[in-house]
């Protein structure tokens, strides 16, 4: 199963019940039988900018708030961490609106190791519940404490110092916990439901992360000026040459409801290809999309949260 679970360094999966982080989902016929073999998006390069048409600008855009926090768009490199980054902004996000100190720019490195510390693997990337299992065990640094390599050794993986754990762990004396949007099943997309719930949750200042099926080949289709993903039919995508894979993982950072657009409305979304993506590392997908290929989705959880008591038994 860890062998399995290996090969699916990019791809997000997410948890059923939050307190106990089921690791156990791809036991269904849907995670049996998943419709296209996995593999690693190709980071692409490629600059393309919104021209929004009165009426269609934005209803939330989370980017100007991004940028007032300080937290620049990374890039992941050749490295299969896509879920990884797509988690840590999560992360860092929240905590950088919460004070003024220690929320900017945590190390993708440090959850990477957390990860594979949590579920006892050693690969690079893993789903969604692998970095939410190992943020709650061990917290996260900050990138200075722990830098991003360019590559993945797993005879001598990033390993951090005790002094960087102790820091991490006191950034976080009460870990922040999730919303299951979506749970993982790469055979359908987001329901109706599922995705007004993502939008509830963007209207309310909150970025969400989700894994998607990704593009062969990149490109765009713009709409009211809008340069949207091209999107596919599921009944294409098969055979050695299929237009689309899964998969990637990115964060939905605003959102437009509209019925100029596909599905009704478009997502701006947060990418890990560093600043020569799109607009400054940032792109846009129609929610007919997401409908089709969003495999997973989640979220920071509303405040307030508490601290989880432990019981202590008697001897």
């Amino acid at each position: 199963m860890k062998k399995f679970l290996a090969r699916f360094t990019c791809l997000a999966f997410s948890a059923t019940v939050l307190g106990t982080m089921l690791l156990s989902h791809r036991t269904g016929a849907a995670a049996q039988q998943p419709l296209a073999t996995w593999r690693a998006a190709v980071p692409t390069h490629l600059i393309f900018v919104e021209r929004f048409i009165s009426g269609v600008e934005p209803e939330v855009d989370l980017r100007p708030t991004i940028v007032q926090r300080g937290l620049h768009v990374r890039n992941q490199g050749n490295r299969g961490t896509c879920t990884v980054f797509a988690t840590t902004f999560l992360i860092e996000y929240q905590k950088a609106g919460m004070t003024s100190i220690g929320g900017k720019n945590l190390s993708e490195e440090y959850l990477n190791w957390a990860g594979n510390r949590a579920t006892n693997e050693d690969a690079d990337g893993g789903f969604f519940t692998k970095f939410i299992s190992g943020y709650q065990a061990w917290g996260i640094a900050t990138s200075r404490e722990m830098p991003y390599r360019a590559t993945y050794d797993t005879s001598h993986p990033a390993t951090p110092r005790k002094a960087t754990i102790a820091s991490a762990q006191a950034m976080f004396p009460v870990k922040y916990p999730f919303t299951i949007i979506k749970v993982w099943d790469n055979t359908r997309g987001m329901t109706s439901g599922e995705l007004q719930n993502a939008l509830a949750i963007l209207r309310s200042g909150r970025p969400v992360a989700t894994g998607i099926w990704w593009l062969s080949n990149f490109a765009t289709v713009t709409v009211d000026g809008v340069p949207l993903l091209k999107d596919w039919p599921r009944s294409a995508n098969t055979g050695s040459n299929a237009p689309m894979f899964d998969g990637h993982s990115i964060d939905l950072v605003g959102f437009r409801e509209s019925r100029a657009f596909p599905g009704g409305g478009y997502f701006i979304f947060r990418n890990s290809f560093g600043p020569s993506f799109g607009n400054k590392g940032y792109g846009f997908v129609s929610f007919q999309y997401l409908r089709a290929y969003a495999n997973d989705a989640i979220a920071i959880s509303p405040q307030p949260w508490h601290p989880v008591r432990r019981r202590s038994g008697r001897r």
